[in-house]
Order: structure tokens, then C-alpha cells, then sequence
């Protein structure tokens, strides 16, 4: 079962590669005030629909909100940080050894009072399993014995 924190993990480290630590700061919570710049929020928001008993679709909407630095020209600071996130995200991402989510499709648009916020969002859906175990709880048939006739 992939878990949303596995998710989140390998989101971050994927933006690391291109924005590190400590230039750049990332935050989980939504905060007004005190986050230094230049800083990414990342949030999750997934639905899940059950297909059968053994597994569930989900399509997983990653928004990342990228504030600029004050002292940089923030139009260019935007349309960089979205060509690099569409470089970075294009094909997809790797969450673990076994996991891989290919994206459905990524945009961009400016939030805020002044619009001077960019948010991201990448689209992505994925199969997962239940973890149902249909044996869990019964005994299972050792042997049959059957006494057939002919039937025809």
C-alpha cells in the first residue's frame, strides 16, 4: 500500500535536487507569517475510489506553492521555478524501489492578492491495493473427497 507521507518524502527530495537546503525551505503547514524565502509549501490532496474489495483507484493532486525570493525579479524567479518543475516532474516520480507514478498533467497559475504566488499543481493517478487478505480469519480445505458418478 503507498502511503501519502512516501509520497511527500520522495516530492521533497525530488525538489532538492535542483532547490536545496538551507537556500531554499519547504513547509508541510500553511503558515501566514514568519516562513523564510525562498520556501515551497507542499500539500497532498488525494481521492480514493474502491474498485473491488482487492484494490482502490486514487488520483493524487500535488500542489507545490513557491514563494521568490523579495530581492529577485520574481517574473523570472516563476517562469524558472515552472520549466524546472516541469523538467523535474515530466515523466514522473519515483517513491520507491517497487512505486512509480506516472503524471497526468502539470499547471501553473498565480495566487494572491497581488499575484505574486505561484502554485503548481501536478495530477496523478494510481492503482493500489486494499491490503484485504480474503484467507485471514479461515480455515482453509486440507482435502476433498469426492465421489463422482457419470453423468452423461
Amino acid at each position: 500500500m503507498l502511503l501519502q507521507k512516501d509520497i511527500l518524502a520522495a516530492v521533497i527530495a525530488l525538489l532538492q535536487t535542483t532547490y536545496p537546503k538551507p537556500a531554499t525551505h519547504y513547509y508541510m503547514d500553511e503558515i501566514t507569517q514568519g516562513f523564510r524565502q525562498p520556501c515551497f509549501f507542499v500539500k497532498l490532496v488525494q481521492s480514493c475510489s474502491p474498485e473491488t474489495k482487492n484494490f482502490t483507484s486514487n488520483m493524487l493532486s500535488i500542489i507545490l506553492t513557491f514563494f521568490a525570493d523579495p530581492a529577485s525579479n520574481k517574473q523570472l524567479a516563476y517562469l524558472d521555478c515552472e520549466d524546472t518543475i516541469r523538467k523535474l516532474f515530466g515523466k514522473g516520480i519515483q517513491v520507491s524501489t517497487e512505486r512509480y507514478l506516472h503524471i497526468k498533467s502539470i499547471s501553473s497559475e498565480r495566487i494572491g492578492e497581488d499575484q505574486d504566488i505561484l502554485q503548481i499543481s501536478i495530477a496523478t493517478e494510481y492503482l493500489d491495493g486494499t491490503g484485504y487478505d480474503g484467507n485471514a480469519g479461515y480455515d482453509l480445505m486440507e482435502k476433498l473427497h469426492m465421489n463422482m458418478k457419470d453423468q452423461y
